[in-house]
């Protein structure tokens, strides 16, 4: 299946693309976030990280892979001809913000060796990415100030 050049509209396959490895990131991420504050065991020298949870990690880099290429593939079409939507403009932008500081605090928190900067990472982190879906499902609904739902309203009425 082409891409839809005439609009920016994702193709069945990208949504599925970004939805799946988007699910599975957040899955992962959360099951982390779990297993290291809550799900940690009484080992022979008292507590100590739950053998999942480097497991976890490793699907969470996984799944990835598959999300990066679709967020990739926005930039072809869907961002060059989503700019026209004014409406849209905004939290299309916030959203590639959001995935810019995600990939940015990911790479933090897998390479650097300071202590503050990896918490503030950590944190930073888990706390947008835990937010991440509920404004992708924002975006993909297409919601409008009441103004102008309002005046297309009036117009599919005349």
């Amino acid at each position: 299946m082409t891409p839809n050049t005439r609009s920016a509209k994702l193709g069945r396959w990208q949504i599925w693309l970004l939805t799946i490895s988007g699910s599975m990131l957040w899955l992962s991420g959360a099951a982390w976030l779990l297993l290291h504050y809550y799900g940690q065991v009484e080992g022979e020298f008292g507590i100590e990280t739950n053998p999942l949870e480097p497991w976890v990690l490793r699907y969470h880099g996984l799944f990835l892979i598959p999300a990066l290429l679709g967020f990739g593939g926005l930039f072809v079409v869907h961002m060059p001809k989503g700019w026209k939507n004014k409406y849209q403009r905004n939290i299309g932008i916030g959203l590639t913000a959001l995935v810019a500081v995600l990939i940015l605090s990911g790479y933090l928190l897998y390479y650097v060796g300071d202590d503050a900067l990896r918490s503030w990472s950590s944190i930073a982190h888990w706390v947008i990415g835990l937010a991440t879906p509920t404004i992708f499902i924002w975006h993909h609904l297409g919601h409008k100030p009441k103004i102008a739902r309002k005046r297309r309203e009036r117009k599919q009425t005349i």
